[in-house]
């Protein structure tokens, strides 16, 4: 085998200002210890330099990865990534000639572009190429939300200092004219000198000048200071937002947690823009005065009612103090207590001329008696006193169990009310049997339970009319096949379905679907009263001609009240899945920010895809990724019922990657029930994605109107990319069997080769 580097890695090597030729040549032997017999993949000698530290782990993995050309930005080579700033890509860099590290902040896919960028903070801009980046002469040390991932919250003395530091930098910000715009604990940096630093001034408000309902691709934490007046009108940052930061951020330094909760990215803004912000001294109080004053000043919701300038700020604060600096030095330098070695080498001791080898050998004797006893010693001691007394202390020693009221299912479909036994504790992994079909009320959930079926076989699942009751967060299921349960008394021919509403017959509003008890309404295989579910490998597969069946209805939150206190959010994950027979296949009943996340599913119909009974509203968000979805014979893809046109709607964003959508003929890919044109509803939609195909003649958007005639919605007045009109062929009928409808033709070029649409070899085989 050639014992040669390959000279196309070298010359990236090179080009990137990584390493040498000769570098790389001495890493022969190293690489021949790590293939062995295999041939020499540049993955290996990617490997031997990253052992021998001429690579760090990050540059390792983009060089396997193949994006090793993004290493290089402008003058500088990245060595790793950094965790902030939260709304941009952050990394420790090198200068290529200078070798001097820098903290780059590199403005990421999607960003608005910048005109220019500074390679060091206060100095002139000066035009770079894409990507645009900033960089800052490299500081060593730890923001502070890093800090209080590992201590909690810090002294009051300590936080007092900190705000000093931080005004005498934001006043020079402020005689400047720059808003630092990201005042945060993740843009806090602090150093083991003392040193406070806020990083990348008026950058947030250069990449992201406009926040708000419509912008929640963030985290939650970095929504956590932001001022009620840029969310309600989407305003650019100002010093009166950035005085609000600085209040919300020593609130947070003080109790040791954000001073607006919210449990996702939307409900954090919703906190915010409510700015209902509790007294801290709630949960600090031996903060000190002036600092509790200034904080309830800083975080006024109206603007004008707090301090006008950071220097006014400043003033009533006061400058630094030495004393203030030792402390917080003493606080940033402070570690836990060091761990004991019980046990020391009598090779380690041997190395002194001085040790006898008789007294090293008597020295790990005795270190090894020692810590054999001490566990022995703490487990008497912790016998030996009083022994705790509490509700269990009576109980015998058998498992306990928890009575739970749950509904019950009978053969007819109808639920009862039954009390049962239940383990207190049911297990994190259920596997269930795959030699009988198990009945939906038999199975017992908990929160972040996996139920799976047996590891190389499937499990089914029998629901009854109104579905498996799915009431526990982060449920996973794997390989299960959800069905309908057989009824024991067949359904009388003379009693109606479901309500019927005659096409022709003129309505009022649409009506959307609704929970007044109707068969249709109700009917499911997965009835869905939790926030977070995933389905992998699952088959939902319902008889048609039957009462239609959903195969999941998804009701969030179950109670009406808490939507009323909170904005939730929900995410439902379908990946290698399978939908056949369904009236629909997510059946929203919800409230608040939707994920709805679909990769590697086959949708056979014949209902749509996915169901919302609503548009969301402006403080709501739907996001329906989509990713080798096959959508055939079904359709639509989306359908949504309007009740008010005119109400501004939230966002509906759809992102579809190598997909294929040939719905049944006739149906459109989006299908919006509504009085009047929805005009609002087009503004809200946004298509983006790349490699999707979709059927010749399919309209793109129909509008159904009270008088149940369809009208194609002009495309132009669409925001849609990444969709290509093109024949595709299919490798036969449409059956149950998924390996029919793999694309095997289409006509439309896209960037690669491989077929979009689904891959059967993961999909649930066909019976």
């Amino acid at each position: 085998m050639s014992e040669q580097p390959p000279k196309e890695l070298v010359a990236t090597l090179e080009s990137l200002g990584l390493v040498t030729a000769e570098q790389v040549a001495r890493m022969g032997r190293r690489v021949r210890r790590l293939a062995r017999d295999l041939p020499r993949f540049d993955s290996v000698w990617i490997d031997a330099l990253a052992q021998a530290r001429l690579l760090t782990p990050f540059q390792a993995a983009e060089l396997n990865a193949g994006r090793g050309r993004q290493l290089r930005v402008g003058p500088y080579v990245l060595c790793r990534r950094l965790p902030y700033p939260l709304y941009t890509a952050g990394y420790r860099a090198r200068h290529v000639e200078t070798r001097e590290m820098a903290r780059l902040a590199v403005q990421v896919a999607g960003e608005p572009a910048t005109p220019c960028c500074a390679e060091v903070a206060g100095e002139p801009a000066t035009p770079r190429p894409s990507p645009p980046f900033t960089a800052e002469p490299w500081v060593d040390g730890k923001t502070a939300a890093e800090w209080m991932v590992q201590h909690g919250r810090f002294p009051p003395e300590v936080v007092l200092e900190i705000a000093r530091s931080m005004l005498a930098r934001l006043v020079e910000l402020e005689k400047s004219g720059v808003c630092h715009g990201d005042v945060s604990a993740s843009s806090l940096i602090l150093t083991g000198a003392g040193e406070v630093v806020l990083p990348w001034p008026g950058l947030r408000g250069i990449l992201r000048p406009e926040e708000g309902y419509a912008h929640v691709d963030l985290p939650p934490e970095a929504f956590d200071n932001m001022a009620p007046e840029r969310i309600a009108s989407g305003m650019p940052p100002t010093v009166a937002s950035d005085i609000f930061g600085c209040g919300c951020l020593w609130w947070q330094l003080l109790c040791g947690r954000p001073p607006l909760a919210g449990g996702d990215s939307l409900a954090k803004l919703r906190s915010a823009e409510r700015c209902e912000i509790r007294d801290v001294r709630e949960n600090a109080p031996d903060a000190p005065p002036t600092l509790v004053a200034a904080i309830s000043a800083c975080v006024e919701k109206e603007p004008k009612h707090r301090p006008e300038s950071m220097a006014r700020l400043a003033a009533t604060l006061g400058p630094p103090t030495r004393d203030g600096r030792e402390a917080l030095i003493g606080a940033l330098n402070r570690s836990g207590r060091p761990a004991v070695r019980w046990t020391t080498t009598a090779r380690s001791i041997r190395r002194s001329s001085r040790t006898p080898l008789w007294l090293a050998a008597a020295a790990c004797t005795l270190a090894t008696a020692v810590a054999i006893a001490w566990p022995n010693s703490g487990r008497n001691n912790e016998f030996s006193g009083r022994r705790h007394v509490g509700p269990e202390a009576n109980q015998p020693d058998v498992p306990s169990v928890a009575k739970r009221s749950t509904p019950v299912i009978n053969g007819n479909g109808e639920v009862v009310s039954a009390a049962y036994q239940q383990p207190a504790q049911p297990p994190m992994e259920l596997v269930l049997p795959a030699d009988r079909p198990t009945e939906a009320g038999a199975l017992r959930l908990r929160a972040g339970q996996c139920v799976r079926a047996p590891l190389g076989r499937r499990a089914v699942v029998l629901s009854p009319r109104i579905g498996l009751i799915v009431d526990r967060e982060n449920i996973r299921f794997e390989n299960i096949d959800f069905r309908r349960a057989p009824l024991a008394q067949p359904v009388p021919p003379s009693m109606p379905l479901a309500k019927p509403v005659p096409p022709s017959a003129p309505l009022a509003e649409p009506v959307p679907p609704s929970d007044n008890g109707d068969r249709k309404a109700e009917a499911a295989l997965v009835r869905l009263l939790a926030g977070d579910a995933e389905f992998h490998g699952c088959r939902f597969q319902a008889e048609t001609g039957l009462i239609p069946v959903s195969a999941i209805r998804w009701i969030h939150p179950a109670a009406t009240e808490e939507s009323e206190t909170s904005l939730p959010s929900g995410r439902i994950v379908l990946t290698d899945c399978l939908l056949e027979g369904v009236e629909a296949g997510i059946d929203c009943r919800t409230v608040g920010a939707l994920g709805i996340q679909l990769t590697n599913t086959l949708h056979l119909g014949p209902g749509p895809l996915v169901q919302l009974d609503h548009c969301p509203r402006p403080d709501e968000s739907v996001s329906l990724a989509l990713s080798q979805v096959t959508l055939r014979g079904g359709g639509p893809l989306l359908e949504c019922f309007v009740t008010d046109a005119k109400r501004q709607s939230g966002e509906i964003s759809v992102l579809a990657t190598a997909c294929v959508f040939a719905p049944e003929g006739g149906r459109p890919l989006v299908r919006v029930h509504s009085v009047d044109a929805p005009r609002r509803f087009l503004d809200c939609l946004r298509w983006t994605g790349q490699g999707s195909l979709v059927a010749p003649f399919v309209p793109i958007l129909v509008w159904r109107g009270p008088d149940a005639r369809q009208r194609v919605v002009d495309e132009s007045a669409l925001t849609i990319a990444g969709l290509v009109r093109s024949e595709v062929g299919f490798a036969g009928a449409t059956t149950s069997d998924p390996s029919s409808s793999r694309i095997i033709h289409w006509q439309a070029p896209l960037q690669t080769a491989d077929p979009p649409g689904i891959d059967p070899a993961r999909l649930p085989a066909g019976e």
